[in-house]
């Protein structure tokens, strides 16, 4: 085999986040989270404009980070709670994340596929990794790969809201070439985006493949190396 490694992303590549947009789910989810954030602090203004500023301030800080830093969910919500002097303590953050995380749990779906080709991939003795952009909590998503019965599959996972970079800074892969103790020319990497995805594994010297998924932009004509609809073809592609 030309390859020892198997990295993967993990949203819209194994598991589907965006059954509804990321708009309507973060209004869900603020929607679920104020109630409680609202008993512990009755001076909060009505629910509309409490929103409105949670993601004025959410994009604010979003778009502070330098090159690819990246943050995660807790340190963001404890930044915009003190721009409104509101108390952290007594576990606010935490009960906040968890309730507004909980719509975009509940409408994740498996891509079909995705358990059969990575238990084909460890059955050959590829090393199988992940390397993933997320804003949110790293034991979230182990929670919901161990739940589809996919983190048995792993050797190492990579969340950029651990490591605090994210794709496609060439950094992030590094680790992960790291972990599986490789060189760029003997991994190859699958994901759904363009511009963190394909154009993060082609700055770190690996092999890219597009997995396709409706919708997905590519404004800056970012061409990889393959691209496949289902997840089935890798074994093609991988294993040839």
């Amino acid at each position: 085999m030309r390859y020892k490694a198997v990295l993967f992303d993990l949203g819209s590549t194994l598991i589907e986040y965006e059954n509804k947009d990321w708009t309507t789910l973060g209004k869900i989810g603020i929607a679920k989270a104020y109630p409680n954030l609202k008993k512990r602090f009755p001076m909060l203004p009505e629910l509309s404009s409490f929103g409105s500023m949670f993601y004025e301030y959410f994009k604010d800080i979003l778009d502070g980070r330098k090159d690819y830093e990246d943050v995660e969910l807790h340190d963001i919500c404890a930044s915009i709670f003190q721009r409104m002097n509101l108390d952290m303590s007594d576990g606010v953050i935490a009960e906040f994340v968890t309730t507004y995380y909980k719509p975009i749990r509940d409408q994740l779906t498996l891509i079909e596929g995705a358990d059969v080709i990575l238990e084909k991939f460890k059955n050959v003795g590829l090393t199988i990794g992940l390397v993933s952009n997320s804003i949110f909590p790293e034991r979230f998503h182990l929670t919901e790969m161990e739940q589809f019965g996919l983190l048995k599959y792993f050797d190492f996972t990579i969340f950029s809201s651990s490591v605090k970079t994210r794709k496609p800074g060439k950094e992030i892969f590094d680790m992960a070439l790291k972990k599986a103790n490789i060189t760029a020319s003997e991994a190859i990497f699958v994901g759904d985006r363009f511009d963190a995805d394909i154009a993060g594994a082609i700055n770190a010297g690996i092999v890219s493949v597009w997995k396709y998924r409706a919708g997905r932009e590519n404004p800056d004509g970012v061409e990889p190396d393959h691209s496949i609809i289902k997840l089935e073809e890798l074994e093609t592609i991988v294993l040839r």
